[in-house]
């Protein structure tokens, strides 16, 4: 009877178990949850509610729970690899206009105004935690965190509890996001880092023709000056790069929990 009632139970808190390793990474990679200013407790009560609600979606199709502590490891494993994906896939999204701001400050000289990111407690230059923000912002608006837990539901249609299995055409979709940041990161920071060269060459010809002045100060100041002048001219345009290239982020993650590949 005992050997009965324990069958019964360990197959329910085995597909908990996996569908909670399965989402936590998401959860913890994606903002807003991915903040640091949100407490470690809250962030694992979020991830042990959300398992909770999608465990009963996952029941059907489940595979049984593995006889033997290596293959539950593997198990585990490929459902944290899965969740990492998707995660750090929407992760790149923020990372791209950060990539434009650290590019944007260190053509103005701003490579020691840094600040503590929030949301990973590492420093950083102010500009590229600004954009950074911004990014965040337009995710969140934009129903980005609503389509990354849709693709975690999508998934157990494609990898059921207990089946992933690790596919190259993971590699080559977060290959093709990969590029994809680094060029939305310099499609944003172009039209700034364009004038800000345009600065720092009449800085320079200003130093061949009045060799006299202090062109180091007069440089920084029209640099400071130029950086927030185009900022506050620019943002409307990265706001609008950024919005219709995040589907490409979006997509990709639909792209590896297909039901039929494609």
């Amino acid at each position: 009877m005992g050997d009965m009632l324990l069958s019964v139970l360990s197959q329910p808190l085995w597909i908990f178990i996996s569908v909670l390793a399965r989402i936590s990474p998401p959860l913890m990679m994606a903002p807003p949850t991915r903040s640091s200013a949100v407490p470690v407790r809250v962030r694992g009560l979020i991830a042990v509610s959300a398992a909770a609600l999608v465990t009963p979606v996952a029941l059907s199709g489940a595979q049984p729970m593995p006889g033997d502590i290596l293959n539950i490891a593997l198990s585990l494993v490929g459902e944290l690899l899965l969740g990492g994906v998707l995660g750090s896939i929407l992760l790149l999204a923020i990372t791209s206009l950060q990539i434009a701001g650290q590019a944007i400050g260190n053509l103005a000289g701003f490579d020691l105004a840094t600040s503590i990111d929030p949301s990973s407690d590492e420093e950083m230059p102010v500009i590229s935690n600004m954009l950074g923000w911004l990014a965040m912002v337009i995710l969140l608006l934009m129903g980005g965190h609503r389509e990354l837990m849709e693709c975690c539901l999508e998934s157990f249609t494609r990898y059921p509890v207990g089946s992933v299995v690790f596919e190259a055409r993971w590699l080559e979709e977060f290959d093709s996001v990969l590029r994809h940041t680094f060029v939305i990161g310099i499609r944003a920071a172009a039209p700034l880092a364009t004038a800000l060269l345009l600065s720092n060459l009449i800085t320079g010809l200003l130093a061949r023709t009045l060799p006299q002045l202090n062109v180091l100060a007069i440089g920084f100041n029209i640099n400071a000056m130029a950086l927030l002048m185009l900022l506050f001219l620019a943002v409307g345009g990265v706001s609008w790069v950024y919005q219709t290239e995040l589907s490409v982020w979006i997509d990709s993650c639909h792209r590896i929990v297909a039901s039929s590949p494609s």
